[in-house]
């Protein structure tokens, strides 16, 4: 060995002095020891390859410089750089949280691909020493030519490269991963692609470049290009050190297409290879979840035990327990539940019962035992305590389970309670969301029925029944919140064992101040409940939406313009003092009523909390029937068209025409009964409702559409050709064609008076009168729309522009349908004012200076904006790779837009734009209209401004550009 002294005077001796020794000055500590543990003679050696090394100069490219730019590349900012990427890696992964509710992921990676430029500032490290060392260290500076070697075609390879530092590529390999595992895909993948295409000396690092490309496109989604890649690798032909890598690109890709049991191969090689703990637990927990969804529960089965075996994380460890469960065989089905029962009794498992009764649910349910399955499930929601993935799929699986039992109003909470858990990547997101939303509303009205019922039941009890029923609520109330509060202090107590004096569990309950539960107002049962009933006193049951208070939505009313008026939203109210002392009726109502304090009737626990709810005059009571009815037509409307239970919304109909006889709406509860049971088939019970609407309501159209014996037919060609006639009128609008319009119009109304689309049929019809500059028909029609189809979306458009005329506005004849309804929309918050006075608005600016946008416009729903969204990302990553675009999907009602930015001025967009139009280019869809708009004018644009008034402000400029040639 030698010693540090022997090594200084070997410096002294080689001539390392002043300004050389600062070369080893340089050094990493870890790089001298390795040099002080080598023999003499390769000290001597490298000393002397320091001095070949430290005499030139770093600007030349020779063999000596680029040897020394890649030793010092290596051993200075690379090893730096590379030991922050592996600490930083083995912390994501140690660290990370799998959802063990789903199929997790092949690396917690997956997880950030949602996030835009990467969410792991973990790998900033590792990616800014890449960035220095490619900085510092690169030779791209050609070597003189030695004619000798002309002729070598390997000389001549090795002239053309574009980098001659022998390491380089390393960093730029620890760049791509880096950013890769920080998320930035887009990023990581422009990295490998540069990799791939100057690096082509080197076939290895061009292949891994290449697997990492696929996975970067699988992790974005774009499956084709990851296809494209990995159809053109011979994974049997790679190194064995990229057998890894391959497999890994290999069975992500397999997995996000679909393709489980071809992935499974794939990642019993990963598992093979991979080094991490966390990592190979994972993947092999995976590799479980493979086999189980792939119908082989014996491996799956072995593969938890396997996870289990591995020491990792308890919550790893509880999951592939709980796990094995569901694919232990049938014949230990006991066994699954002693195990079951073990695990609930561990104090370890507290914060997963939800979990252990999920499971529980699972066992019942292959026992075909539903009841006890929807016990168990409903346990788990209501044990657990995080709130998490694995609530939500028990709250799912109970809803689904009540709903398929028709038990909605249990399946109602279930479903609310998983959609405030789901992310809208979900794959259960939309079918939970819209199953949750027909619920909640199905659930408003059966409450309301019930309720009312109630209420109308207890105001015809005589007085001494109808207190004990009060009273016998207040007790269960009461016993309610004694057995809540006894769980609490037993829970209390249970955390805090060994630090304090066991409670009394004989208590009594404390009241608190006001009476009843101080929970916060929408947890507290009877407070909702209060409010709803004076809710639907007074209203009725209404959706939720905006404008609640107004029956017809096409009324638009201006606060700027009435602020001083007076609206009676409740036609009830109209004519009504604003002095309630002045109109205080209480007839029908029990003469206590009049002593009761308010701090008693806010009191869930007091008698007078309920009388105050009673409906006791004749008024209150009919407003009760009321309610009745429009809950039981709109449950019976939801059971047919949205829940297609056509028994059940049957059912519910004739229980409100047998309730109710000759109600208001009798004309619709006799068609939807018709529609029904010609959909069950069954023409007799059919014909009684169709002689019922013949009979009662001989005028009505109804009765005008079904005198037609090819009733059903056109019924049936209805449903299949409104859309493909709509489109043809749409289009006839925008070309200008109003006789056309009018003529489909007349047609829908004479054959199909009863089709969905109508009001959108009327509203075009409407609309072409303007291009005849016919203002009497405009109006006419539009308010025609308003009155036959208020609760329409063209009701409140069409709405706006009647006002628009009664304040004087005046239509024009010459405006050009071809730019279509959708340039008029404007792109406020609120929708803007129809007639907001042009003076008043912000002026248009023409600076091509200022930052520019290209705004792709196209009308709702008429383009593909995923697919759209796709073509100019992969468009802006293959064309520009030093340029970053941001790209934003807008919506305003029926105007849709996709926004590019990031043009620093209109030169620049209008090389964009140009570039977009050749050859190589990309094809816009034909929908889709682009436009070239400062960001300033594109703000106007947001503030209420059109894009008719931007077309208008260009045309001007235009005009007054040729005026000046």
């Amino acid at each position: 060995m030698v010693s540090g002294e022997e090594f200084a005077c070997l410096c002294q001796k080689g001539g390392l002095k002043n300004n050389n020794s600062l070369i080893f000055a340089s050094l990493p500590i870890k790089t001298i020891l390795l040099l002080l543990q080598t023999e003499r003679v390769k000290i001597v050696l490298m000393v002397l390859m320091c001095l070949v090394a430290g005499s030139c100069s770093l600007k030349k490219n020779t063999t000596a410089t680029r040897k020394w730019r890649a030793f010092t590349t290596r051993y200075n900012i690379y090893f730096n750089g590379n030991e922050a990427y592996k600490e930083a890696l083995a912390n994501f992964e140690k660290e990370y949280q799998d959802d063990y509710s789903e199929r997790i992921n092949i690396h917690p990676v997956s997880s950030l691909a949602d996030q835009e430029g990467g969410g792991n500032a973990g790998f900033d490290r590792s990616i800014e020493k890449s960035q220095k060392a490619i900085k510092l260290r690169s030779i791209t500076k050609r070597p003189a030519k030695n004619p000798r070697k002309t002729n070598d075609p390997e000389y001549k390879a090795f002239l053309k490269r574009t980098e001659f530092n022998p390491f380089l590529h390393h960093a730029w390999m620890m760049m791509g991963r880096s950013q890769f595992f920080k998320g930035d895909f887009l990023a990581a993948n422009a990295t490998f692609l540069y990799i791939s295409r100057h690096f082509g000396w080197l076939p290895a690092t061009v292949a891994e470049s290449q697997l990492w490309m696929s996975r970067c496109y699988t992790e974005m989604g774009w499956l084709y290009e990851a296809e494209n890649i990995l159809g053109k690798i011979d994974g049997s032909k790679l190194p064995k050190s990229l057998q890894p890598v391959y497999s890994t690109a290999m069975a992500g890709y397999l997995i996000k297409k679909g393709e489980l049991k071809e992935a499974i191969p794939h990642l019993e090689i990963v598992i093979r290879h991979e080094d991490n703990k966390y990592q190979k637990a994972r993947i092999r927990f995976l590799l479980a979840q493979l086999y189980a969804d792939n119908g082989d529960p014996v491996k799956a089965y072995t593969s938890y035990g396997q996870v289990m075996k591995m020491n990792p994380s308890y919550r790893t460890y509880f999951n592939a327990s709980i796990r094995q469960t569901e694919v232990m065989p049938a014949t230990n089905l006991r066994k699954i539940e002693k195990k079951l029962t073990r695990m609930q009794r561990d104090p370890r498992n507290k914060e997963y019962l939800d979990q252990i009764f999920y499971a529980r649910g699972n066992l019942y349910m292959s026992q075909k035992d539903t009841v006890k399955a929807i016990e168990a499930y409903e346990n788990a929601v209501s044990k657990s305590t995080r709130n998490g993935m694995e609530k939500a799929v028990a709250a799912i699986r109970l809803g689904d389970l009540t709903f398929a039992r028709e038990e909605y109003l249990k399946a109602q909470p279930a479903y609310a309670s998983a959609i405030s858990i789901l992310n809208e990547k979900h794959k259960d997101y939309q079918r939970i969301s819209h199953l949750s939303q027909v619920l909640d509303n199905l659930s408003t009205h059966a409450e309301t029925v019930h309720l009312q019922d109630s209420l109308l039941t207890l105001a015809a009890m005589p007085e001494n029944e109808r207190l004990d029923a009060i009273q016998k609520i207040i007790d269960q109330l009461l016993e309610a919140e004694r057995k809540e509060a006894e769980a609490a202090r037993r829970e209390e107590y249970e955390n805090k064992k060994g630090d304090y004096a066991q409670p009394d569990m004989n208590m009594p309950t404390t009241p608190t101040i006001g009476g009843g539960d101080n929970s916060w107002y929408f947890f507290n049962t009877a407070s909702v409940n209060a409010g709803k009933t004076e809710f639907q006193r007074r209203w009725g049951a209404r959706k939720p939406e905006d404008n609640w208070r107004r029956r017809d939505k096409s009324q638009v009313f201006s606060e700027e313009n009435d602020t001083n008026a007076t609206t009676y939203d409740d036609p009830e109210e109209e004519g009504k003092p604003e002095n309630p002392e002045e109109n205080n009726d209480t007839t029908g109502t029990p003469p206590d009523m009049e002593s009761m304090d308010s701090e008693a009737a806010s009191d869930p626990k007091n008698v007078a909390y309920y009388l105050k709810q009673i409906p006791f005059s004749p008024e209150e009571q009919e407003n009760a029937h009321e309610l009745i009815r429009e809950g039981l037509f709109n449950m019976g409307i939801i059971f047919n068209q949205q829940l297609s239970n056509l028994p059940l919304a049957i059912k519910t109909l004739l229980d409100l025409d047998k309730r109710y006889p000759n109600n208001e709406r009798s004309l619709d509860i006799y068609y939807e009964v018709y529609l029904m049971y010609m959909r069950l088939n069954d023409e007799l019970n059919a014909n009684i409702y169709k002689q019922k609407i013949m009979s009662s309501f001989p005028e009505s159209p109804y009765a005008i559409a079904l005198s037609d014996p090819d009733y059903i037919r056109n019924l049936k060609e209805m449903e299949q050709k409104q859309n493909e006639l709509y489109e043809q009128t749409y289009a006839a609008y925008l070309a200008g064609n109003s006789a056309e319009v009018h003529k489909n119009y007349r047609f829908v109304t004479e054959k199909w008076p009863l089709c969905k689309l109508m009001p959108n049929f009327l509203f075009l019809h409407a609309l072409s009168f303007v291009g005849e500059n016919n203002a009497t028909a405009f109006k006419e029609n539009l308010e025609k729309l308003t009155a036959l189809y208020n609760e329409s979306q063209m009701a409140p458009l069409a709405g706006q522009m009647i006002k628009g005329i009664t304040q004087g506005r005046l239509i024009d004849a010459n405006s050009k349908p071809a730019q279509g309804m959708i340039w008029k929309t404007r792109l406020s918050a609120t929708g803007g004012d129809f007639a907001a006075a042009d003076s008043l608005a912000p002026v248009f600016e023409l600076n091509q200076e200022q930052p520019h946008l290209l705004v792709l416009a196209f009308q709702t729903d008429s383009v593909a904006v995923n697919q759209l969204l796709f073509d100019i990302a992969k468009y802006n990553f293959t064309n520009f790779l030093v340029k970053d675009f941001d790209l934003e999907t807008i919506t305003f009602n029926e105007l849709s837009m996709l926004v590019i930015k990031g043009f620093d001025n209109f030169e620049e967009l209008s090389e964009y734009r140009l570039r977009m139009t050749l050859p190589l280019g990309l094809v816009l869809p034909q929908n889709v209209t682009p436009v070239m708009i400062s960001d300033a004018n594109f703000r106007l644009l947001l503030e209420g401004r059109t894009f008719d008034d931007y077309f208008s402000f260009m045309e001007q400029c235009s005009e007054a550009d040729l005026t000046k040639e």
